[in-house]
């Protein structure tokens, strides 16, 4: 094809600053001339003028240098431009250098001539010919670096602006000769610029002759290529003609060797088919040839296959839908379309054909499309069907065989005569490690063997050669050499003569189940958690303890132990940290060097110790201490501290008790006094505790029926700020009005309240009359008059704060922010976050929340700045001794100084002389509350005391 017309497109960007930058290169030589002569001459010329003759040299050195870099890069340049890379970076260098060099010029004219010989009588002369000489340097640079305007404008600058600036630095007189510099590197530019445009267009001129020259040469190659491809087109016609005449003469060749061919095929064919029909009559196939166009079906052998007559079968569809089992029917349809769409290179399928006597036999049919139509469509179709009856029960026999085989859940082997291998299933190798490979050929004797086996083995070969069969159980030998029981079957196999050929047996793996009777053994005597012995053991060997104390005439005696403060650990940390820490425990137990078969773990959190055959109260006494001791250090697990406690009831045998029951229920009894008495701590058990429990068994009887009987009354004891000087709140307190006791305080029922739960209850109905006593002095006029009411631990564990304070404030109508609830600290943290969260809602609705007993509980500062509280009440026990004690003094101070820090307001309780007063309002206490105001008072009492303050203040 013709080269396309040339076309011509402009230098610019890059590609003309490459070519200016490659014209400067080579422009570049003439300058260096110019410049190292113009540099001799002024050192010729100033070396009598004063200026010492080693700077002149030096400065020519530097000339020089300069000279040679500016050689050095337009040479490099040089090779670049045969290399056509790119020059960007080389061009900043090469302007460097050049601007550089008219830089030392005008540099020169400044230090050879000083301002104050400026146009003296002696130095004009010299000076005029340093100018002439340097604006000759200038004028060769602007005609030669011209064609790279930036570099020749630079140049001319680097020359002209030092002298400028020193003749106008110089004297006002030289001004003129100043401005005429000016001049001269204007015109000098102007020139320069017209080099530029000039040197601009050449290298315009220069690119559109070099493209219409490539355009040229790609013409003529174009052309050459053209006239090549002709000439190779005309040989390959002369060829082709060749190759036709030569094809022609072969296939007149062929054609008359393949007529003879099948001419002699066409008699083997004949002679085949013959064959074919015999092979077929004497076989189990037949054979059938359907055309798809007409739907007629050739059949052979179908009468002996199957029972049916010729005339019997017509359509080969029709007659497939109507013999082929319903199910199977479209098995069939779906693999003639795959072979008919070209899926599968023939019809192969296996189904169910009812014989003309109405059995079901299974047929394997298959076939090939033989014969197209012009539209893809099959005309003929050839193939056979054989009845595989016979061989598909059998091969599913052996299916089933086999999938009993390897599925089984006992190990099955068979040996030959000589008991060697002959196969395994996969239980056999789960069993004992050996894959079939392993064991093939391998005797008995060598798989797994131990000694003390082989007379076991010898009484097996006996009783199979008389028996003929043989089990039992026997320890063997894994691959790991791990020993595990098996119970093993084998039998003799027999063929119809009755000639031994094998041997088969099994066996099963009684290591789970032996597992498993140690383990139903173990948990029914020993429970699972701490290993200890569990209460039935504990029982049986109690009893046998005391069989023979009675028989040695020896003393036993009976530990009970209960761990204090387990419970709420296990309610607020969960079932599983409690585990954790009941097995802690137990490893504590067994590290007090008692022998752990008298340990035992009875119920949750309570263990026993039997102690047998001790002389002296004192060592029992000892041995009391130290699991005291014991249980008392932290447990540390899992970023946990937890801290535990133990109460101890102690019986002996026989002198509180001649039973076991006895001596257990009395251990019991003397643990739940020392767990009364605060816990950590230890009680013999005595006649006196049984009276004492009987008294505190009426007590909680009565005090069940209190709360029906409604024999709780509320007393209040007021709080006055100290600012105001008046009773701004009232904390609510009960009272048990007994019938026969009389009024009881709390201690003697608020801990029995708390054991047996019925202290939430109780707080319900403190709460809520309360609040209603409340409403009624706001009514009366005692509008900022707010009550506080304290909140139990089992209130808070119970989950329901949130909905009783709801239904409380809906039923007796107080505003919110007249009722405060006081909790503990150590309430708060039993379970924090939850708590936190609970008390945030309280605070939403605008109830107030106090912290009590601040400073006797946890008293962490980084706690204490997550509670949503709004007051603090510093205990009693830093007041009491408030004037004396001057570390409760510094205590009280601190804490009333973190709390106005926290925003919090402070009540101090248990005030009760002036002194006490006058200290905490000094320290800036804002309430008190205590004896010396009011000790706690029935409600008309409390009325009274409101009455008179607001009379007074009237």
């Amino acid at each position: 094809m013709p080269a396309a017309e040339p076309s011509f497109t402009p230098l610019t960007g890059r590609a003309l600053n490459d070519a200016q930058t490659r014209l400067l290169a080579r422009a570049l030589p003439v300058l260096h001339v110019v410049e190292a002569l113009a540099a001799l001459t002024l050192i010729i010329f100033y070396r009598h003028s004063g200026v010492p003759l080693w700077q002149l040299l030096l400065w020519g050195a530097v000339v020089l240098a300069l000279l040679l870099l500016r050689h050095a890069i337009t040479q490099l340049m040089r090779q670049l431009d045969t290399e056509a890379a790119s020059l960007a970076g080389w061009r900043l260098a090469l302007m460097a250098a050049t601007v550089s060099g008219g830089a030392l010029f005008g540099f020169a004219l400044v230090w050879l001539n000083p301002a104050a010989a400026l146009f003296q009588p002696g130095a004009v002369t010299l000076q005029a010919l340093a100018l002439t000489l340097t604006l000759g340097v200038t004028v060769i640079a602007v005609a030669t670096c011209g064609v790279h305007l930036l570099t020749a404008t630079l140049y001319a600058l680097a020359v002209m602006v030092p002298l400028g600036l020193h003749l106008v630095l110089a004297s006002p007189d030289y001004y003129p000769f100043a401005v005429g510099v000016g001049i001269f590197t204007v015109f000098g530019l102007l020139a320069a610029r017209r080099l530029n445009l000039s040197s601009r267009d050449t290298l315009a001129l220069q690119a559109r002759n070099e493209s219409l020259i490539a355009w040229l040469d790609r013409a003529r190659s174009d052309a050459e290529a053209i006239n090549e491809k002709l000439a190779l087109e005309i040989c390959q016609r002369k060829e082709a003609r060749q190759r036709l005449q030569d094809s022609r003469d072969r296939l007149e060749s062929t054609v008359l060797e393949r007529t003879r061919a099948l001419e002699q095929t066409n008699t083997e064919l004949a002679a085949t088919g013959q064959r074919l029909q015999l092979a077929l009559d004497a076989s189990n196939i037949c054979l059938w040839d359907w055309n798809l166009v007409s739907g007629e079906t050739f059949h052979s052998n179908f009468e002996r296959l199957l029972g049916y007559q010729p005339e019997a079968l017509g359509n080969f569809m029709e007659d497939l839908r109507r013999l082929v089992h319903p199910t199977d029917f479209p098995r069939i349809r779906d693999a003639m379309v795959e072979h008919f769409k070209g899926r599968s290179s023939q019809y192969q399928v296996v189904y169910r054909l009812q014989h003309a006597d109405g059995s079901w036999h299974w047929i394997q049919d298959e076939g090939r499309v033989v014969a197209w139509n012009q539209a893809g469509r099959a005309t003929r179709m050839i193939g056979t069907r054989r009845d595989i009856t016979e061989d598909k029960e059998a091969r599913e026999q052996l299916r089933l065989a086999a999938t009993v085989f390897e599925n089984a859940s006992e190990a099955i082997f068979i040996f030959d005569r000589n008991f060697h291998f002959l196969t395994v299933n996969d239980c056999f190798t789960r069993i004992t490690g050996y894959h079939e490979r392993e064991v093939l050929g391998q005797s008995i004797g060598e798989i797994g063997n131990l000694p003390e086996n082989e007379q076991i083995y010898r009484d097996i070969v006996r009783a199979l050669n008389n028996e003929g069969f043989w089990e039992g159980e026997l320890m063997e030998r894994r691959k790991t050499g791990e020993h595990y029981p098996e119970w093993l079957q084998i039998s003799a196999v027999y063929d119809e003569s009755g000639r031994l050929t094998h041997y088969v047996g099994m066996f099963s793996d009684l290591t789970a189940r032996k597992e498993a009777e140690e383990r139903v053994q173990f948990l029914s005597n020993f429970d699972r958690l701490t290993g200890f012995a569990n209460r039935n053991q504990f029982r049986e060997r109690l009893h046998k303890s005391l069989t023979l104390a009675r028989l040695n005439r020896e003393r036993t005696a009976l530990v009970f132990i209960d761990l204090d403060r387990f419970r709420p650990i296990n309610d607020s940390l969960g079932h599983e940290v409690g585990d954790r820490l009941l097995k802690l425990a137990a490893e504590r137990l067994r590290g007090c060097g008692f022998a752990e078969e008298n340990l035992a773990r009875v119920g949750g959190d309570e263990f026993t110790l039997v102690v047998e055959n001790y002389s002296r109260r004192t060592d029992l006494e000892k041995t009391c201490q130290k699991l005291i001791n014991a249980m008392r250090r932290p447990f540390h697990f899992d970023q946990h501290e937890l801290l535990l406690g133990a109460s101890l009831g102690v019986s002996v045998f026989p002198d509180t008790a001649k039973d076991v029951q006895t001596l257990i229920n009395q251990a019991d009894l003397a643990m739940h006094q020392a767990k009364r008495a605060g816990g950590n701590n230890y009680q013999f058990y005595s006649s006196d505790m049984r009276v004492a429990s009987v008294e505190q068994l009426a007590l909680e009887t009565s005090l069940r029926k209190a709360i029906f009987k409604n024999e709780f009354v509320v007393y209040y004891q007021p709080k006055m700020d100290l600012a105001s000087d008046r009773i701004t709140s009232v904390e609510a307190l009960v009272r048990w009005q007994h019938p026969t006791m009389g009024l009881l305080p709390p201690k003697d029922f608020i801990p029995l309240a708390e054991e047996t739960g019925l202290i939430s209850a109780i707080g319900e109905l403190v709460l809520e009359r309360s609040c209603r006593q409340a409403t009624q002095w706001h009514k009366q006029g005692f509008t900022d008059v707010c009550v506080s009411v304290n909140l139990s631990a089992h209130q808070f564990r119970k989950g329901n704060v949130l909905e009783i304070v709801d239904r409380v404030l809906h039923t007796t109508g107080l505003p919110a922010h007249l009722l405060e609830l006081e909790l503990t600290e150590s309430l708060i943290m039993e379970d924090l976050d939850k708590n936190i969260a609970l008390l945030q809602s309280l605070r939403t609705r605008g109830v107030e929340l106090s912290l009590d007993d601040f400073g006797t509980g946890y008293s962490s500062l980084s706690y204490l700045k997550r509670f949503p509280i709004d007051t603090l009440k510093i205990d009693r026990s830093f007041i009491t001794e408030l004037d004396q004690s001057p570390d409760d003094a510094a205590i009280t101070r601190a804490i009333i100084d973190m709390a106005h820090s926290l925003n919090l307001r402070v009540v101090a309780e248990g005030v009760e002389t002036a002194s006490h007063l006058e200290i905490l309002r000094g320290m800036g206490c804002d309430s008190i509350q205590g004896y010396l105001i009011s000790k706690p008072v029935p409600e008309a009492e409390l009325l009274k005391l409101l009455k008179a303050q607001q009379q007074a203040r009237a």
